[in-house]
């Protein structure tokens, strides 16, 4: 049986190299001449990623792909808005996998400049395609995959009825390497508040990085333009972005940078007409903000061909490709609309609500369905909770990604009037205690403060981490760790403004919005954090209540082991996979900018000694310093760069 391909892009590719694979003769037409050069590159999640990786068999063909750690959205001032860890997404270059596949196929079966005219018929039956160079190709099955402006659509179903261009779309790619962390292993986006402008940065292979520039066309725009016209257009709409924006820019060829007019269309109420079949863009065309594309086009092709070979007719293996993937397209169409809203109109958002531009393809639970909610609460001056920070920084590490952590101040010490916890009654009584807490938990802990400079309050700094909640819930933890690092390990009283400050400045805050939201908002959300200690019943830190859905909540208090916190996530989602630890020395430096021996130990599973001495050769390579105190060393690593 042969099977004629129109369009050798991505999913017609992959579609002829399935088939291969299943005896079937092919034959794959694609219009262009060459490896096209438009499409720059594209997001794929790992589902996408490892049908690629199958179709190559025994064949030592490598294709390059660059791995994303996180998504950063940020305001054009550097705010960040939301931060989320990426679970199995890369950046590919689009040439580099045409090229992939193509060594995947004899060059005999792909012919170019073959672009298609329309069928000739016979009993309703397509019993060939005609191309515009004359060509004519006979066939058994014929695959339209000629992307969004296909021929083959049209002719099977008329003109698509194309949603308005309400978003374009600048790509480029850059070469730039001077840009350092976080940018290099970050999907890093800069939205406009007040107006439907980005710009996104993602990195490629070799030191390359793909930008984009989303804008609505009715704020400015611009046609056919040249390079230079191109190039002075996205300097100017770009203006009040940040200098990175800018750098990108400079590094940009624009005479390889095209303009996409962003829209969609309906689900179709088939994907095929007799014995010929739609796949990728030519079946389903979705906007740009869910970098669904690629991924949609490559399970296409598995899915039909799947159906194909085991169907008992065409007709019943097209009907079945179908109904397994317009219920999901359909869903994927409206994110990309909700989306395409929420860019039109961003002041209409609030942070909380602003979506994640990407989604992934899994048949199974979605992500959203296997993620564990987590109330972690917790205090500034908490001895307990420095003490287990190795336990949670792993957690993190391991299974951050099946975990929504929610941080709740719990206000340890309102004052020392009438206070009394145990054997602590008044500062001297927390020296003490602290002494024995460093020697418990083998942390950095210095109990001299309580005898030098005694804090009176954990509520100040807790309002402050409040406060710097409403900025950045990723800097807001970098900032709580400053503040455990300055009065556990440096002894500094953090009820003081100036050591607030010095903790809001390493953490990438911006201080005057802090301090107006330390004088007004953050004293209603600390309130609202004591109202949930006292509803869950919590007077004792740490204590993380783990919860899933319907099933009974869990709670694990104080200091316990990380098989403890293990099990309890597991016992609440059965299905979550902890992700493998990087065994390279450098790895936790990477994901944290200071850690003590005792994490770096825990983090890297080997004996203190072992620890020590990797982390002297760091600091012979100039990778991590000392900050050396009387309770121990904190190792500052020279190669984390927060997300500002």
């Amino acid at each position: 049986m042969k099977v004629v391909i129109i369009g050798g892009g991505i999913a017609g590719l992959t579609a002829g190299i399935l088939l291969n694979q299943q005896n079937f003769e092919v034959v794959i037409c694609e219009r262009t001449a060459g490896i096209p050069n438009r499409g720059h590159a594209f997001l794929m999640h790992e589902d996408g990623l490892n049908i690629v990786n199958e179709l190559k068999g025994t064949n030592t063909v490598q294709l390059p792909a660059s791995s994303l750690a996180t998504y950063s959205l940020n305001s054009i001032d550097h705010t960040e808005l939301k931060n989320e860890q990426l679970d199995a997404w890369y950046c590919i270059k689009r040439v580099d996998l045409i090229k992939y596949l193509r060594e995947l196929l004899p060059a005999h079966q792909v012919k170019e400049s073959s672009a298609f005219s329309h069928f000739l018929y016979e009993d309703d039956q397509a019993i060939a395609a005609v191309f515009t160079n004359g060509e004519v190709e006979y066939g058994d099955i014929f695959i339209g995959a000629d992307g969004g402006n296909s021929k083959v659509r049209n002719q099977l179903f008329g003109p698509a009825n194309y949603t308005p261009v309400e978003v374009k779309e600048i790509v480029g790619i850059s070469n730039c390497k001077d840009l350092k962390e976080p940018y290099i292993h970050q999907f890093t986006k800069f939205q406009d508040r007040t107006k439907g402008l980005s710009f996104g940065l993602i990195p490629a292979a070799d030191q390359e990085f793909v930008w984009f520039i989303q804008y609505d066309p009715l704020i400015a725009d611009i046609t056919e333009p040249s390079a230079e016209e191109l190039a002075a257009f996205c300097k100017n709409i770009l203006n009040d972005f940040p200098q990175v924006v800018h750098e990108v820019l400079e590094h940009n060829n624009f005479s390889s940078t095209y303009i996409w007019h962003t829209r969609d269309f309906d689900v179709l109420p088939a994907f095929h007409r007799s014995n010929v079949v739609l796949i990728g863009d030519a079946a389903h065309l979705a906007l740009p903000f869910t970098s669904a594309g690629t991924t949609n086009a490559l399970i296409d092709a598995q899915t039909l061909v799947s159906y194909i070979t085991k169907s008992n007719s065409l007709e019943e293996a097209f009907n079945k490709y179908h109904q397994s993937r317009a219920e999901i397209i359909a869903q994927q169409l409206q994110l990309g609309r909700d989306l395409k809203k929420q860019f039109l109109h961003p002041h209409s958002h609030t942070q909380q609500s602003l979506i994640t531009p990407l989604i992934e393809q899994k048949k199974a639970k979605s992500q959203k369905d296997t993620k564990v909610d987590v109330l972690y609460f917790t205090d500034p001056i908490c001895s307990t909770c420095w003490g287990i920070q190795p336990v949670l920084r792993k957690l993190e590490l391991e299974y951050g990604h099946h975990l929504n952590v929610q941080y709740i101040m719990g206000g340890l010490l309102p004052s020392w009037e009438n206070y009394s916890s145990g054997k602590i009654k008044q500062p001297c009584d927390a020296a003490h205690h602290w002494e024995e807490a460093c020697l418990i938990y083998d942390m950095p802990l210095d109990g001299d403060i309580w005898l030098e400079d005694p804090l009176t309050s954990s509520y100040t700094p807790s309002i402050a981490f409040k406060a710097a909640q409403l900025q950045s819930i990723t800097k807001a933890k970098l900032f709580l760790r400053e503040l455990q690092e300055l009065v556990f390990v440096k002894k500094k009283n953090i009820t003081h403004w100036n050591n607030l400050e010095q903790a809001a400045v390493k953490s990438g805050l911006n201080i005057e919005q802090l301090l107006e939201d330390i004088k007004s908002l953050a004293h209603d959300n600390f309130k609202e954090d004591l109202l949930l200690t006292q509803k869950y019943g919590v007077y004792s830190f740490p204590t993380l209540l783990f919860s899933k859905g319907s099933k009974p909540a869990l709670i694990v208090k104080g200091y316990q082991p990380y098989e403890k916190f293990e099990e309890t996530i597991l016992s609440l989602e059965p299905s979550a996979q902890k992700k493998l630890m990087n065994n390279d020395a450098k790895a936790p430096f990477l994901h944290f900018p200071t850690l003590t021996a005792k994490e770096f130990a825990f983090l890297s599973n080997s004996s203190k000694e072992e620890a020590q001495a990797m982390l002297d050769e760091l600091v012979s390579k100039e990778l991590i310093q000392k900050d050396e105190s009387k309770s121990g060393v904190l190792w500052v690593s020279k190669i984390y760069k927060n997300n500002q």
